[in-house]
């Protein structure tokens, strides 16, 4: 498979590098992180006005005509600045699914006001002990809609969306997709402190009632429409994942060039480049696969084994790149005026999100004992 990037994606990397730059240095990060909304707003409008938020979206809602490629190139220099902006819940965990399954009146109402920085969805994916492809809560039939009962949990910047996209199972065992509104009746909010101190929260739904119209997708394939989601968002995780383990790397690479000990950098000690190899080589594992994994989801093949290995690696490698960086650096690992930390910190995040590294490799023998 081909990886080189057209004009256009270069163009979208390095304009989204230079943003995440300028606008994410550390002390915004902190103040960011410490703030009510916990998400970087002024960030938010910057990519909006460059017209990344628009470069995965059709041009007829006001996008770039891109597509799910690009989004990773995106969230990859997202990563690098661990800058804390929700790229993946509002575009991988439910634009993207409202341009491949959305009604027209779903289009209409939200995908333009996401393009132009307007608006910010969510995707609940997450429940207490269920795989996030089987999901427990309840979706009774009420009329032409549906009430919803259930728990939702790490669900991203819910607080702030317009719409949450949420998987739910019938009374006969069908798994329907719909968009919730955070603010509707019998919908209840509880902040949740994920260790890279993204808001997220814990999404209570008594009875809510929904319309038809609330339904992601047609009626009887919501479980396809569920998988589509998922192996989307693992995938755009593992974009992050690979963006922040190639600058937890870079950040431990030049620590070890320069910290000096018995007059020599310790990069020079065997011991250290030898782990720093090693990491490296997990990195370039994370990208590569992701990678893959990425351009067979754009166009729209069929890639459940590419998934698992690509967040086998999110979730394994980037766990050694993470415990490198801090072994490395030393105790200065630790204090949060270092930049290093928060690496460490996103990298465990995206590890346990969707299924760590064990799941994956269950999923993946599952599929290769099935093809036989």
């Amino acid at each position: 498979m081909d990886f080189s990037l057209t004009d256009e994606q270069r163009a979208l990397t390095e304009l989204g590098a230079q943003i995440f730059k300028d606008l994410s240095p550390l002390e915004r990060l902190k103040a960011v992180e410490q703030s009510e909304s916990g998400w970087d707003q002024t960030l938010w409008a910057e990519l909006a006005k460059a017209g990344l938020l628009a470069a995965s979206l059709p041009e007829e809602y006001g996008g770039s005509g891109g597509g799910f490629l690009d989004l990773c190139l995106l969230l990859q220099e997202q990563g690098r600045r661990a800058a804390m902006v929700p790229l993946v819940p509002t575009l991988a965990g439910a634009a993207l699914p409202l341009v491949r399954f959305g009604s027209k009146a779903q289009k209409d109402r939200w995908l333009r006001d996401v393009a132009a920085g307007k608006t910010i969805l969510s995707a609940a994916l997450t429940e207490p002990g269920a795989d996030p492809r089987e999901p427990v809560t309840r979706a009774t039939p009420d009329g032409a809609g549906f009430r919803l009962t259930g728990v939702k949990s790490g669900v991203p910047v819910a607080h702030a969306a317009a719409a949450v996209v949420v998987p739910a199972r019938t009374p006969d065992g069908r798994v329907v997709v719909f968009l919730v509104d955070p603010k509707a009746a019998g919908v209840t909010l509880e902040r949740q402190r994920p260790m890279n101190w993204e808001p997220q929260f814990r999404m209570r739904l008594a009875d809510v009632k929904v319309g038809a119209d609330a339904v992601l997708g047609p009626l009887d394939q919501g479980a396809a429409v569920l998988d589509w989601i998922v192996d989307r968002v693992t995938v755009a995780l593992c974009a992050q994942a690979s963006g922040v383990g190639a600058e937890a790397l870079r950040l431990t690479a030049e620590y070890a060039s320069n910290r000096k000990q018995f007059d020599k950098p310790i990069a020079m000690f065997q011991a250290v480049g030898q782990r720093m190899a090693d990491t490296f080589i997990d990195n370039q594992a994370v990208n590569l696969t992701m990678l893959q994994a990425a351009s067979r989801l754009a166009d729209e093949l069929p890639s459940p084994k590419e998934v698992a290995i690509a967040k086998f690696w999110a979730a394994d490698g980037g766990n050694r790149i993470g415990h490198t960086a801090l072994h490395i650096h030393g105790g200065i690992s630790i204090d949060v005026d270092y930049p290093v930390h928060r690496y460490f910190l996103w990298l465990k995040t995206i590890e346990n999100t969707l299924g760590a590294a064990t799941p994956q490799l269950v999923r993946l023998g599952e599929r290769m004992a099935a093809e036989g």
